[in-house]
């Protein structure tokens, strides 16, 4: 699970960063959206399928496909 785990730090470190609009903007959140989600697409099948399972159970069955792992 080291991928899932890398993508889910990165994550919460920024949004728990103390930002304002002038130091950060909507790039700099599409970069770490874009960060987790190429780490992600990294991952081992058995953490992509553990993905999968997670986003059916939470209903967010467009996520697998915007991530792009199934």
């Amino acid at each position: 699970m080291d991928s899932i785990s890398k993508a889910l730090v990165i994550a919460i470190h920024y949004l728990g960063t103390e930002r304002n609009d002038e130091e950060y903007t909507e790039d700099d959140d599409l970069k770490i959206v874009e960060q987790a989600a190429s780490i992600i697409q990294g991952a081992s099948t058995q953490e992509k399928q553990s993905l999968i399972e997670a986003t059916k159970e939470l209903g967010l069955r467009n996520w697998i496909n915007d991530m792009g792992i199934e």
